[in-house]
């Protein structure tokens, strides 16, 4: 009988230290995590022991500039250049309309020596005008719909290591030609210790006496793609960067469908369509109708189809579980506010899923 009375004790001593210590267990980890979250808000996150991200940080964001929040008027406007687009369809020659280049046989040996080099067929990008016209695939309702007659501007940063000249500058003229010049403030080539001459003195030349919109800044050493764009984004003066790659083709209206949203909501990541330049001849053809991003157990990126109440709504656009890393636009400041990318990301393949993590956070 007494030690069942024992027994007894210890069972309600230890009830009543969990009803005490319990709750105040609960409040420590639950405040602990509220500090995490507040911490990779900024930007901070550990990455194993003994690693200190402020410390390595070798690019620290600029000032940050005015909030977007309410600069944007809601009237709308038609943004199309249509008489750029009445001249396009009277353009003809080789890759004009997105239209394939086909080789002669006696080009084979350049053609391959190039393909060494850059992994595509460059000769025929060398064949193309740096301003060729591109067709109109985009979905019928886009070519009626209209955006805000004020939008934010632009600062498109477009990082390359060694890129083809004709490949880099054709991306660089897509963007001049198929954007309003009122919302491109300016284009940031991001070269990344490129070791080809013509990247050089020849680019600097080049971009200083025909596109002066565009600024060349120069990583002191090898830095891979993400700190590249960190570069980039730290030279950026606009409302809202836009990354692009060093080999893409921006078509036409392609920005005012980027920057409404953000300018509706400051914490919006808007990714446009990306459609398919064919490498081996550079023709032009769409990819799909469009995809949400995921990823499966091991991290690999993967499409999924629209949900029906998304393919109602065409051409609005939908919500996306992940974003894709490669053409994305943002608000500069939400993305300082987020701490960038992290700077310990070598190369292309994780940096989608750190800003998607941060944006679901923040």
């Amino acid at each position: 009988m007494r030690r069942n009375a024992v027994t007894l004790f210890k069972c309600l001593l230890l009830f009543g230290t969990l009803m005490v210590a319990g709750p105040l267990t609960l409040k420590y980890l639950f405040s602990g995590s509220e500090q995490l979250l507040g911490r990779e808000s900024a930007g901070v996150f550990d990455n194993g022991p003994g690693y200190d991200r402020r410390a390595s940080r070798e690019i620290d964001p600029p000032p940050l500039p005015a909030k977007l929040d309410g600069k944007f008027s809601v009237k709308r406007k038609d943004w199309h250049n249509y008489a750029q687009i009445e001249e396009d369809t009277k353009r003809a020659g080789t890759g004009e309309h997105g239209t394939a280049v086909i080789l002669p046989p006696v080009d084979e040996a350049i053609k391959q020596e190039l393909y060494k080099v850059n992994g595509f067929n460059a000769l025929a990008s060398d064949k193309i005008s740096l301003n060729r016209s591109l067709p109109d695939i985009r979905h019928p309702g886009c070519k009626t719909k209209q955006y805000f007659e004020k939008l934010p501007t632009a600062s498109i940063v477009i990082p390359f290591h060694n890129e083809h000249f004709t490949t880099l500058l054709r991306t660089v003229w897509s963007v001049i030609r198929n954007s309003p010049p009122e919302l491109v403030k300016e284009i940031v080539l991001v070269d990344d210790d490129s070791d080809k001459v013509f990247l050089k003195a020849e680019l600097d030349d080049y971009v200083k006496k025909h596109v002066p919109k565009v600024k060349v800044v120069r990583a002191e050493k090898r830095e891979g793609l993400i700190r590249a764009r960190l570069i980039g984004a730290k030279a950026a003066t606009a409302d809202v960067i836009i990354f692009l790659d060093s080999h893409c083709e921006a078509s036409v209206n392609w920005l005012p469908p980027l920057l409404e949203p953000i300018a509706e909501d400051r914490k919006t990541v808007v990714c446009p369509f990306i459609d398919v330049i064919d490498y081996e001849n550079f023709a032009y053809r769409a990819q799909d109708e469009g995809a949400r991003g995921s990823f499966d157990w091991e991290f690999y990126y993967k499409r999924l189809p629209l949900l029906p109440e998304d393919l109602k709504r065409m051409p609005e656009p939908f919500k996306s579980p992940v974003m894709a890393g490669g053409l994305f636009a943002m608000d500069l400041q939400y993305f300082w506010e987020l701490g960038g990318y992290d700077p310990g990301l070598d190369v292309w393949g994780g940096e989608q899923y750190e800003l998607s993590f941060k944006v679901e956070i923040g």
